[in-house]
């Protein structure tokens, strides 16, 4: 039999305080990784460390902080885990502003990134303001082959496009991981969303929230939640700060797949996409 993977999400409240943001962030991954027998994927979510709501914040945004990486990277090590950390805003040697999720290997060294491709300028965005306005798309996606299996990381407002999680599964991707940091009041959408996604492609999904108010014009809905291939929420956080964990089946994606056939009998010469 198969052994069971485990999948982690930690769900944070975002602060104006940077230092505060990463310390209490590192507090709740290390109680999470104290609490469960085995964890083969913790995931933070997106602009847990730090985020930029108003385009006079630009200026302020530097280079990738090392410390993210130098914790992120000891924990991963000590619990023999990946770690996606989130999403952070940060600037690189040209200039450009990305907002990037970095994955760590088991190792604790990099094993890649995903660029957010699709940016958040819609549903008055932060009181109106674009995403855009300080943050420039990456131009690819991102898979990478574990050994437990192919993943895929999208970041946000990349789970409105279907098309991004359809790439992955006709890619072999098995299991989609999600930081977010998704708005009130939607968190039904949040949440169908990623059990919809779940459903189309076959695919565990792990979608890792903000929570909570960082002013007015940025409320978190939180509502971090794994689904299952068949859709099922298996693990949903509570409004509060903390973590959710789920045990995920290796064997159950093929299963569902081949009895689904959402993935194999699809006909792509009657589609007219674009």
């Amino acid at each position: 039999m198969t052994e069971k993977l485990g999948f982690i999400g930690i769900q944070t409240l975002l602060t104006k305080d940077r230092d505060q943001n990463l310390k209490e962030a590192l507090k709740l991954t290390d109680e999470a990784l104290a609490s469960y027998r085995k964890t083969d994927m913790v995931v933070l979510p997106e602009y847990f460390y730090w985020g930029p709501d108003h385009p006079a914040d630009t200026p302020n945004i530097g280079p990738y902080p090392r410390e993210i990486l130098e914790e992120f990277a000891a924990r991963a090590q000590m619990y023999h885990t990946y770690i996606l950390v989130g999403g952070v805003v940060h600037r690189r040697e040209d200039g450009e502003v990305y907002n990037t999720s970095v994955l760590l290997d088991r190792k604790g060294e990099i094993a890649g990134h995903y660029d957010k491709v699709h940016l958040f300028d819609a549903l008055n965005a932060m009181g109106g303001e674009k995403e855009s306005d300080q943050v420039k798309a990456g131009d690819k996606l991102f898979t990478y082959e574990t050994d437990f299996g192919k993943i895929g990381v999208s970041i946000c407002y990349d789970i409105r496009f279907p098309e991004v999680a359809r790439t992955y599964a006709l890619q072999g991707v098995k299991y989609l991981f999600t930081p977010a940091a998704f708005y009130s009041p939607r968190a039904d959408h949040w949440q169908n969303l990623l059990a919809a996604t779940a459903l189309h492609n076959s695919m565990y999904v792990t979608g890792v929230n903000l929570y909570g108010e960082l002013n007015p014009d940025n409320i978190f809905c939180g509502r971090t939640l794994i689904a299952d291939p068949w859709g099922i929420q298996i693990a949903v956080a509570s409004d509060r700060t903390g973590s959710i964990q789920a045990y995920a089946d290796p064997e159950y994606v093929d299963e569902i797949r081949a009895a689904v056939g959402t993935i194999y009998g699809r006909r792509p010469d009657v589609y007219d996409i674009k």
